[in-house]
């Protein structure tokens, strides 16, 4: 990945957690089966402006789940 490219994501990254933070977006709430990670179709109806490549970023373990603490890392 291109450092352009990557500082693109990391910027919509923290501009989409941004928003989310701003309407008070928990981990639980978008939690939506309560089975302790987020897929990208559970975090897109909590955050609709995230991009599957965002996700694919924040998603460190590449297991297509983000965990709680995968989740807090995109928070600002």
């Amino acid at each position: 990945m291109s450092k352009t490219f990557a500082a693109a994501v990391l910027i919509g990254t923290l501009t989409v957690s941004s928003a989310a933070l701003a309407e008070g977006i928990s981990f639980q709430k978008a939690d939506s089966n309560q089975d302790g990670f987020l897929s990208f179709d559970e975090i897109t109806v909590v955050m609709p402006d995230m991009s599957e490549e965002v996700f694919k970023t924040a998603d460190v373990n590449q297991d297509n789940l983000l965990d709680p603490a995968e989740f807090e890392a995109v928070q600002p």
